[in-house]
Parts: structure tokens; C-alpha cells; sequence
């Protein structure tokens, strides 16, 4: 068992930050995964997040006990997620030192003014990723400054809070234990779980990732520390349940809408929110050639194309664009601005998407293959078969290594849709 312990406060998956009036999706789990959980393993420090421990007892009991008795804590304020700057609040009350924060560069132009007043080391993270020379960089740089905390004698007081507190924490009743909670060996954590549910749809394994997602689901509208993933695992939910078309796919789209309500989709920013939307809507239209959802999937996808230039929402956004334009050419009426719209869109998608491609961890992507799918729809709105065909065979090997069956299946699915499409207009 390792001496010492971080306990990392960090928002989980991607995010959504608006700092300077930018709409940007951040990966989150990318921050961690990269730069902060490799210093720690260097360092033989324990470093783990609440949704890494294990689901055995309360959760919110667990993350408060390791917000006390961690011996460091560092907190990610990047897109200022509530739960974040909550737990730090915590921390500042609860422990007087070894409190490290962390910042992505873009966000610390609107920081909090309480918060802005400490130390905080910047890293640099766009929607496309993190840079490789940034990994390195901050990766040095984390390692240099938890060496400093550790060596610090006397500790220096971090926690102004802490401070003021101090007097009334020594002469209250109150007594928080330091000692860690035991966890049950055959739980898993809420990490875990959302990972069995994600491989399970990647295998298309429907009914098993509804019942895994779920199981998440409850535990996280029970714990204040797992509320942060509930956008993410409705989704998921919503997703798989129209995937199953169970009992017919019209009754699970329907079921799927329902369950996507819970989320305010007409309002909604959210890029993935947006994409459901407007796939349940495609899909309905498909069944029931209702020109209502057709207008309903237009426009949720363009929307979250016209937010963040998101490729997924706008090569959909396209395709639906050329089934309204197929339409009304054929009932001769006026056809050409909807076209206009789907070639303008397809056009932005394919440079978006050829730019992703060509950066230089892209294979390490987990979107990678819908970068190639997308690519090769583009190229197949475009008429150009060779094209489309070579990105195609690119998928297919990535899919194969990867061991996703989901990603190809719903391109074939798509594809075969196309060629039903009059596109030569």
C-alpha cells in the first residue's frame, strides 16, 4: 500500500466551458488520464477520483472522508463545474495545506474573483485535445510542484478558510475521523460500471448497457458526488433504448424521447443532447415519413452543428438537408436553398473533419473512427466513390483493432440510406 494519497477533484467525461463567450467541449477524463494520474503513479502516490472508488456504502461519505484526510488534494477548476468549486469550498474548510488547483489557460480569464487569488497552474486543452508538448511540459511542471508541497517544513498554510475556522474546529464537539473507510473488495466503482455499460453498446449489446446504465443511473441521482454524470448516462440510456427497438422501434423511439425530456432537449446546449434529439427525429420521420420530425432533426442538428462546428451533428445535419431537398425536387417545388444549405454544411464537416485527422495524436482519439465515417460520408454526398471507399477501409481496420462492431454498423446502416437518395441534383 502506497504512504500518501491525492485525491483529485475534477469534473468526469467532457464538459461544456463558456469561458470569454466560447462554447467549448472539454475532455475531462483526458485531463486526468493524461496529466495529472501518470505524476502520481511516478511519484508511488495513490491518486484516484470519487468515481473511482468503489459504490460499496455511501459515496458522499467516502468522497467527504477522502476531501479531509487526503494527504494532497488537486482541484481541476476548468469550465468551473458546481460540483468542483463545491468539494473546494470543502477541502478549504477541512485541511489547512496541500490543496494543489489546477486550470485550463482559456478559463482563467473568468475565474471567480474568491478563487482567483491563489495559486493556480495552467495547462493548456482545446476540444481537440490536449498537445503532446503540453503533456510533457505539465507533466514536469506537476511533478516539480508536488515535490515542493512534500518537502515544505514547516507545511505552508494553503487555506485561508481553514485559518479562520481553526479556533471554532478546536473547540467544537465535532470530531471527524481520519481514518479511511473500508471498502467492500467485490464492489466495483462507478468508473468501472460506466465502462462495462460503454463496451457493452460498443458490442451492441443493448439490453445489457440499459441495465448497466441504469444501475449508474441510480447511483448517481442518489449521490451528490455522481450527480455531474447524469447527462452523459441519460443519453446513454436513450440511446441504447432505441437502439433495442423493443418492443418495435417505433414504441422505443417514442420510449427514448421520453426518457431524452428529462434532459429539456428544446432548450438544450448540449451537443450530445442535441445529436439524440435529432436522431430519435430522423428515425421517426424514417417511420412515418412525418414531415414534423424531418423540421424537428434539421433543426436540432443544425443547431449543434452552428454551437461548436460539431461534425457529427453537421454531417446529419446534411443528410436530413438531402432528404428534404430529394422532396421537394420531386414535388417540383422550390428546391435550391435547402441544397445550398446541405453542400455549405457537408463542405465545413469534411474540412473539420480532414483538420481532426490530421493532428498528431489522432489515433488515439476516442472518436477516431467517426472521424474516418464521417470523412467518407462527406466524400459520398461528394460523388466521390474513391475517396469515400479508402477513408471506409481506414475505419474498418481501426474498427477491427479496437473491437468495435458499433461504430461500422451504424455507418452501413447509414450508407445504405444514401443510396436510396436521389443525390444527383
Amino acid at each position: 500500500m502506497k504512504d500518501l494519497s491525492c485525491f483529485v477533484i475534477i469534473g468526469f467525461g467532457k464538459k461544456t466551458s463558456y469561458a470569454n463567450g466560447k462554447h467549448r467541449v472539454l475532455d475531462l477524463d483526458e485531463t486526468y488520464s493524461l496529466l495529472i494520474k501518470p505524476v502520481f503513479d511516478d511519484l508511488n502516490i495513490d491518486c484516484y477520483r470519487a468515481i473511482d472508488k468503489n459504490l460499496s456504502g455511501s459515496i458522499d461519505t467516502l468522497m467527504l472522508q477522502e476531501i479531509k484526510n487526503a494527504d494532497i488534494a488537486l482541484v481541476d477548476i476548468s469550465t468551473l463545474n458546481a460540483n468542483v468549486m463545491w468539494e473546494l469550498g470543502v477541502r478549504h474548510a477541512l485541511k489547512p495545506h496541500h490543496t494543489i488547483m489546477i486550470c485550463e489557460t482559456e478559463q482563467m480569464g473568468s475565474i471567480p474573483f474568491d478563487v482567483s487569488s491563489f495559486v493556480i497552474h495552467q495547462y493548456a486543452h482545446s476540444e481537440q485535445g490536449i498537445p503532446y508538448k503540453e503533456v510533457e511540459r505539465f507533466r514536469n511542471h506537476l511533478k516539480h510542484i508536488v515535490d515542493g508541497v512534500l518537502k515544505q517544513n514547516p507545511k505552508a498554510n494553503d487555506s485561508p478558510v481553514f485559518t479562520f475556522l481553526e479556533k471554532e474546529l478546536q473547540n467544537s464537539n465535532i470530531k471527524l475521523s481520519n481514518a479511511p473507510l473500508v471498502e467492500e473488495a467485490n464492489e466495483e466503482s462507478f468508473a468501472s460500471l460506466l465502462e462495462r455499460g460503454e463496451q457493452a453498446k460498443k458490442q451492441k449489446d443493448f439490453s445489457e448497457a440499459i441495465q448497466l446504465f441504469g444501475i449508474a443511473k441510480t447511483h448517481a441521482e442518489s449521490s451528490m458526488a455522481l450527480k455531474d454524470n447524469l447527462v452523459f448516462i441519460i443519453c446513454r440510456l436513450a440511446l441504447c433504448t432505441y437502439k433495442l427497438k423493443q418492443p418495435n422501434e417505433f414504441e422505443a423511439l417514442l420510449k427514448a424521447k421520453h426518457i431524452l425530456e428529462a434532459l429539456h432537449p428544446e432548450q438544450s446546449n448540449e451537443i450530445e443532447v442535441l445529436g439524440l434529439k435529432g436522431a430519435i427525429n430522423k428515425r421517426l420521420f424514417e417511420l412515418t415519413k412525418d414531415g414534423i420530425y424531418l423540421n424537428i432533426a434539421i433543426a436540432s442538428y443544425e443547431k449543434g452543428f452552428q454551437l461548436k462546428q460539431d461534425y457529427y451533428n453537421g454531417i446529419n445535419a446534411a443528410f436530413m438537408l438531402y432528404i428534404k431537398t430529394d422532396m421537394l425536387k420531386t414535388n417540383n417545388e422550390d428546391w435550391e436553398d435547402e441544397k445550398l444549405n446541405a453542400d455549405y454544411i457537408r463542405n465545413n464537416v469534411l474540412k473539420i473533419a480532414i483538420n481532426l485527422e490530421k493532428q498528431t495524436d489522432f489515433q488515439d482519439k476516442e472518436d477516431a473512427i467517426w472521424i474516418l465515417l464521417t470523412i467518407a460520408e462527406a466524400f459520398h454526398y461528394k460523388g466521390d466513390k474513391n475517396s469515400m471507399t479508402d477513408y471506409e477501409n481506414k475505419a474498418k481496420k481501426m474498427a477491427a483493432a479496437k473491437d468495435d462492431t458499433y461504430a461500422m454498423s451504424s455507418y452501413e446502416e447509414q450508407k445504405s440510406k444514401i443510396e436510396k437518395l436521389n443525390l444527383d441534383f
